[in-house]
């Protein structure tokens, strides 16, 4: 009685976006090696060539050709793919453990539960919604839950369940931001929390050597690789008045926050003055779309994420996040 409580108050309405590439991919398909690959010609559509490739064991991803002789092809791994202007692709999702066996039910991982005449429409209903949904459990007819379908998050955990299944949704690597690869380098020295004092300042016609005007930046040694997100105390990092960031870097690969507050330390104030930034997280990196600072002397700081900085004896920075 109580998951059937659960199931009704975690229905939801999502808009479907089209960001992501897993069971639905348009305009692409996928290699095909006569060795390998097989393809089924009694599918007469998108949707029943999704359900064949999910119910071979040999399947990873299969392409959709409308206008093919033969349509339906299956792949044994993804291969390498092209533009095309009447076919679709997808991967095939992952089954998390043998039918009977359920991703347990967490009321923080659940997005919506839904009706769903088969598996296959569970799983479809996840991919549309997109970027929150990993996991499906799905109940069949013969549960006592009958076609329902969960939308997890995450599936933290498993456990027996009867007439049931979970799977997790495969997807094509996102491509990453334009900035990850389009980008200026902040590294001079001088711009360490490590430094002292100075007169440089992040402002054109000003004096900071690796300074070229607003845009993204990635910072990289020997400034150090990430803006702090605690202030050094003023008279730091090659200026008098230091740029810090009082906001928190994102988390997702790929992921962009906006308008972070940036303070800038100096009188005894840690936020004298302030600007906003935007930060992309690249995987193995961060970049910083900056702005020119306010006035002058100010500038933005960098350090490295296990720095321990002692300033006038007391602990200012501590070890942050590694990326």
């Amino acid at each position: 009685i109580f998951l059937i409580a659960l199931v009704l108050s975690l229905a939801q309405v999502f808009t479907p976006t089209a960001a992501r590439e897993c069971l639905n991919i348009p305009n692409k398909a996928f290699e095909f090696d006569q060795t390998e690959d097989t393809f089924d010609t009694s599918v007469d559509s998108f949707q029943g060539c999704r359900r064949a490739c999910l119910e071979n064991k040999e399947c990873a991803a299969f392409t959709w050709d409308s206008e093919a002789s033969i349509s339906c092809f299956m792949f044994t791994k993804i291969r390498e793919y092209y533009t095309c202007t009447a076919c679709q692709s997808g991967l095939k999702p992952s089954q998390m453990m043998p039918q009977n066996h359920g991703c347990a039910v967490h009321l923080s991982d659940v997005l919506a539960t839904t009706e769903a005449e088969s598996v296959d429409d569970c799983l479809a209903q996840c991919d549309e919604m997109d970027g929150p949904c990993q996991f499906v459990t799905y109940h069949n007819a013969t549960s006592e839950f009958s076609n329902f379908c969960f939308l997890l998050r995450e599936c933290k955990t498993m456990e027996p369940c009867y007439s049931c299944e979970s799977w997790q949704l495969n997807c094509l690597p996102s491509p990453p931001p334009d900035e990850c690869s389009n980008h200026r380098i902040l590294d001079d020295a001088t711009r360490s929390i490590n430094h002292g004092d100075g007169g440089y300042c992040d402002r054109s016609g000003y004096s900071s050597p690796d300074w070229q005007g607003p845009g993204w930046y990635r910072m990289m040694s020997p400034a150090g690789i990430k803006m702090p997100q605690n202030t050094p105390g003023q008279s730091h990092c090659g200026t008098a008045v230091v740029g810090w960031l009082n906001g928190e870097h994102p988390t997702n690969q790929f992921q962009t926050s906006t308008n972070v507050r940036v303070c800038f330390d100096w009188d005894d104030d840690d936020c004298h003055g302030e600007t906003t930034a935007n930060i992309t997280n690249c995987g193995q990196f961060y970049v910083y779309q900056l702005p020119e600072v306010p006035q002058c002397p100010f500038r933005y700081c960098s350090h490295n994420p296990d720095e321990l900085k002692m300033i006038e004896g007391e602990e200012k920075l501590s070890g942050e996040d590694h990326l």
